[in-house]
């Protein structure tokens, strides 16, 4: 009898743990999707000693998300803290003016010329 109860027990400590992370969850999401709809995404690919663009543009205070895609590459942003490594995705404000990507894990022989700009313009 003692077994059962215990077992009861467990079964609806579970569920509370169950409900609970399920409302957090839809809470979280609506947040998220307000975010994530007012976000611009930049897509950094990185293959072989270059960056898929010379420059990236966005906007003054505007929220943008970076993302590595391609290879064994890292990204540094000058003037920033900003780190990214491989599939890795990072919302940043950054001020107006202009940023040097560089990689910034070793890739080679050309990994000292694998460098683009980003180019933050007044709103």
């Amino acid at each position: 009898m003692m077994k059962k109860w215990i077992i009861f027990a467990a079964v609806c400590c579970l569920c509370v743990v169950v409900a609970a992370c399920g409302s957090g969850n839809k809470g979280n999401n609506a947040d998220s999707n307000a975010a994530s709809s007012a976000v611009a995404d930049v897509v950094i690919k990185a293959s072989s000693w270059e960056f898929d663009q010379p420059e990236y543009h966005i906007k003054k205070g505007q929220s943008i998300k970076l993302e590595l895609i391609d290879g064994v590459h890292g990204v540094e942003i000058e003037k920033t803290n900003l780190k990214l490594t491989q599939n890795k995705i990072k919302t940043v404000n950054l001020d107006a003016g202009e940023y040097e990507i560089k990689c910034n894990i070793p890739c080679g022989g050309g990994h000292s010329k694998m460098t683009a700009k980003l180019i933050v313009d007044e709103a």
